[in-house]
């Protein structure tokens, strides 16, 4: 299975836009055909249903995706079939780098019921209002794409790009409160990955371990790690580390406080096992992190 990631898209005609933390395609007929050849995308990509209809599998799972749509592919995903269904089918796709999608997340605290939702809920039904304002973020993108570069370029595709997640997660909020009101029935698996991932954003990455969670959470560690998997396919584990990064990224990045002062708050043991965990996560020191690696 290929791998692709933005950097490699960087030589390919058919991505209209790319830089480092995000490319554009606007014309799906052009890109090359993935019948024979799964792909997994490092980055999220975001399908968004312009005209049409066609389809789209990803994750072994087959969408349908037609006007006022998006498709949420989180990072990882795996693609390996897309057809229109009708001559007309058109889209734009956006693709996001994970760090600057985190460096936009990292700002809101309590993120995680909407990684929930879209885990399980893909494919968002927007409102006419929703699409003209997407499209107004698009051609405002579009034609600084055009312009000649200055020396603030990137700055301001990078504030653009950010304005576009806010906005997507804002749909996603008010999408994910009227499904939740409407739906019956919830499975306990479900019950429990909830109050699981609301759990992590309560301690806010002070808490790192599974067993502490299962703890909490009255279910043994085996069964908690097993419901994580099962419902949203990646472990407890990574779920609490991603988290924890998360908050101590927020501090190193938009607080004044020192490395050992966020150590502590963090509840690590030392500087020394913060230092390790941080060069873990996110490659570089601390204080490289700060001063922007």
């Amino acid at each position: 299975m290929k791998k692709i990631s933005i950097e490699y898209l960087k030589n390919e005609d058919f991505v209209d836009y790319i830089d480092g933390d995000l490319f554009l395609i606007e014309d799906v007929n052009k890109l090359p055909s993935i019948q024979d050849n799964a792909i997994e995308v490092e980055s999220i990509v975001v399908i968004f249903g312009i005209s049409g209809e066609g389809q789209v599998t990803m994750n072994n799972q087959v969408y349908r995706l037609k006007r006022r749509q998006l498709l949420m592919g989180m990072p990882r995903s795996i693609y390996s079939h897309y057809s229109p269904l009708t001559s007309d089918f058109k889209v734009k796709i956006i693709g996001i780098s994970t760090r600057s999608f985190n460096s936009s997340i990292f700002m809101t605290k309590n993120i995680w019921k909407n990684f929930y939702f879209l885990i399980n809920n893909p494919i968002i039904e927007i409102e006419e209002n929703d699409v003209a304002l997407l499209m107004h973020y698009y051609e405002i993108a579009n034609l600084k794409m055009h312009q000649e570069k200055s020396p603030f370029h990137q700055a301001i595709m990078t504030s653009l790009l950010h304005s576009v997640i806010f906005e997507l997660l804002a749909i996603t909020d008010r999408v994910e409160k009227i499904e939740f009101e409407e739906k019956n029935s919830i499975t306990q698996s479900e019950v429990l990955f909830r109050r699981f991932v609301e759990l992590l954003a309560e301690n806010e990455g002070k808490v790192r371990s599974v067993t502490d969670y299962a703890e909490m959470l009255y279910v043994t560690p085996k069964y908690l790690s097993s419901v994580v998997k099962q419902v949203c396919g990646r472990t407890a584990l990574d779920l609490i580390h991603e988290t924890t990064t998360h908050a101590i990224v927020r501090q190193l990045k938009y607080t004044d406080k020192s490395i050992k002062e966020i150590a502590n708050e963090m509840s690590f043991p030392s500087l020394s096992f913060f230092g390790k965990f941080v060069k873990t996560q996110l490659g570089v020191s601390p204080k490289k992190f700060r001063k922007g690696q």
